[in-house]
């Protein structure tokens, strides 16, 4: 029999671990109990499965965890439990990854961000429409361009439009002889190594003298987002005829920024003769009411989107178009989380 019998305890407590990024954590404890425990780590309360960078062994009665290659990510607190069918008991110690202020900050040096974003614009039917912008990511980041949520490869033929880029960062996407479909939001997503940022613009497409029934069947015209504390307002009606004289030859799309955590709210303001139906559309997708997004009209009117409990995969363009048989308007606004402030 174990000289330690009986219910599970430590007879050498697993000590907190301080390593380099990317070298190997190596956490230890001594258990005794007889009958001999069952030992499992933890972390987050879920158990680590032995797989990946993850390593369990024994040795008598010493426990031995070992994590591969850690990263900032691993940083925490990891637990050791044993049971047996007397008890059971667990320790905990902290695994510290030193260099993390550096490894963050080179990630935030690396990752790609806009120097200059593409801005909305406006284009006859039949003209060109050109979007710029101008990046910074070490290694050069990927661009992929895409409308209301789609890649264009998707649902253009390759002849309508062109993707390229110059020296000094410049990305630029043309799209030829636009029609009345192109309307709609573009959004230019940048990715490396490091991480990746997204970047919308709206184009506006005008049917030109003969056309303007096809002009309000599939394109838009353009309401206005009024940035506000902890809201955005939206307000260009949709009338009998489309009419837009306040949209100037490029206009940024509004940008609206969150921290991470709080909810953030869109209201929509929209007139018009039959009552337009309203949707929301995030990089083109639809949004429907759900555990994250509540979608109503309130007292005064005005048709809200509230996305609760913002997180990082909320970023985005967000669009409120609005339709009847008169035609369409849109507003789009940009959403940016931040992260929690430590």
């Amino acid at each position: 029999m174990d000289v330690f019998g009986g219910a599970p305890r430590f007879l050498a407590y697993p000590r907190p671990v301080v390593v380099q990024s990317g070298t190997d954590a190596v956490f230890k404890c001594q258990i005794g109990g007889d009958p001999r425990p069952a030992v499992i780590w933890e972390r987050n309360n879920e158990k680590i499965d032995p797989q990946g960078q993850y390593r369990v062994f024994e040795e008598g009665n010493v426990y031995n965890l070992i994590i591969s290659a850690v990263t900032t990510e691993d940083s925490g607190q990891y637990i050791c439990k044993a049971k047996n069918s007397i008890g059971e008991t667990y320790a905990a110690a902290t695994l510290k990854v030193e260099g993390e202020a550096q490894e963050m900050e080179l990630r935030e040096e690396n990752k790609p961000r806009f120097l200059i974003k593409p801005l909305s614009t406006r284009a006859g039917r039949g003209e060109d429409a050109v979007f710029s912008c101008k990046l910074w990511g070490n290694p050069r980041p990927e661009v992929v361009w895409e409308k209301d949520g789609r890649k264009l490869n998707e649902i253009f033929e390759s002849t309508h439009f062109n993707v390229g880029c110059q020296d000094g960062g410049w990305f630029q996407l043309k799209i030829f002889k636009t029609r009345a479909p192109d309307g709609g939001v573009y959004t230019c997503k940048a990715r490396n190594e490091f991480g990746e940022a997204l970047a919308g613009a709206v184009l506006l497409v005008d049917a030109g003298p003969g056309h303007e029934e096809e002009g309000n069947r599939n394109g838009y015209t353009n309401g206005h987002w009024k940035a506000q504390q902890g809201k955005q307002r939206s307000g260009k009606p949709v009338a009998n005829r489309l009419r837009d004289d306040t949209m100037t030859k490029s206009t940024k799309v509004k940008m609206f920024a969150v921290t991470e955590g709080k909810h953030a709210k869109f209201r929509c303001f929209v007139t018009g003769k039959p009552k337009p139906e309203i949707i929301w559309r995030k990089d083109g997708r639809l949004i429907l009411s759900g555990r994250r997004y509540l979608l109503y009209e309130d007292r005064e009117g005005y048709f809200t989107l509230k996305v609760l409990y913002c997180k990082q995969k909320d970023n985005g363009v967000y669009v409120c178009a609005a339709s009847n048989t008169a035609g369409q308007t849109l507003s789009a606004v940009h959403l940016s989380v931040k992260g929690k402030s430590r």
